[in-house]
């Protein structure tokens, strides 16, 4: 079995990223439990144990249990470190043993987010397998197409940057499917603009997706495309019953698009380190269009 160390232990990165969950687990610990932080360490304790301990399936247990909680709790420390940032700009400076706790705590909030991009980056989807007769698909890791394809990347960087794409046209699709289901539900008062402001999200998503799918083909690998590869690569979660409210199929949605910019930027760093330019610059888009639909469903609530 291949295990992490090979890939990671020698590493200067993954030497950075002990010394960061260090920091975040032992110099941080007292503020982050004084902050209400206390389930999110003990998370980053175990994630941080599953990374290191070298294990092929212990990582992938990691990608497929702990990518969405990952990604929400870097939004969590973001968001109250613009709090933090807010706060000292708009009102006087506190005490200096007040002041140091704040230099505390937003250090500690820094560092987190800095520890899920570096937990993020070591992720790499599990592989999923669904058996037809002798045929096996790999519907989490891209498969080669057996085809020659010369972009002028190297094979295992182009493997990466598929691998990476497979997992945003997941979240893409699936974000285009509650699109269109609240589209087709919604209620209230807001009813003709929000359906329309639905249909125009889910156009564009449909659309994406469908140039997201033909840049991995023309890396030279097969795309996921069944619901089941898509419900196991998906950051997006299905809905379980239809929201009761308007105001509540907003903040779903805001919430959908938060995790999809998230990851379009984890795939374009992946992009960049593979010097694939057409990847990075089809990320740059998505993250405006993400972005612009994060103001306007915010913008939209009652």
């Amino acid at each position: 079995m291949r295990t992490l160390k090979a890939r990671y232990i020698d590493s200067d990165k993954f030497k950075a990223f002990s010394a960061n969950l260090k920091r975040v687990r032992g110099d941080h610990r007292k503020v982050l439990i004084e902050s209400g932080f206390k389930e999110d360490l003990e998370a980053i304790s175990d994630w941080g144990e599953q990374l290191r301990s070298g294990s092929q399936e212990a990582l992938e247990d990691l990608a497929k249990t702990g990518q969405k909680k990952l990604i929400s709790l870097k939004e969590k420390a973001r968001a109250l470190l613009n709090e933090q940032q807010l706060a000292e700009a708009e009102f006087p400076k506190p005490s200096s043993r007040g002041e140091a706790a704040l230099d505390d705590f937003s250090l500690a909030l820094r560092d987190i987010t800095q520890l899920v991009d570096s937990f993020l980056e070591f992720i790499q989807p599990p592989i999923t397998e669904i058996v037809k007769g002798d045929r096996v698909m790999e519907l989490l890791k891209p498969k080669n197409d057996d085809r020659t394809t010369e972009v002028g990347i190297k094979e295992s960087r182009r493997l990466e940057v598929a691998q990476a794409l497979g997992g945003f046209l997941a979240s893409t699709y699936s974000l285009y499917v509650k699109s269109l289901f609240y589209h087709w539900n919604v209620t209230g008062p807001q009813f003709h603009s929000l359906h329309e402001l639905f249909e125009e999200h889910y156009e564009d998503l449909h659309t994406a997706g469908d140039k997201i799918a033909e840049r991995i083909r023309a890396l030279g690998h097969y795309t996921p495309g069944t619901l089941k590869a898509f419900a196991e690569l998906s950051i997006i979660e299905d809905d379980a019953d239809l929201p009761t409210s308007a105001d509540d199929m907003l903040s779903n949605l805001q919430q959908a698009h938060e995790l999809c910019a998230a990851q379009a930027r984890s795939v374009m760093k992946t992009a960049v380190e593979a010097d694939d330019e057409v990847t990075a610059d089809m990320m740059i888009g998505r993250m405006e269009v993400h972005d612009q639909a994060i103001w306007m469903l915010s913008a939209s609530k009652a």
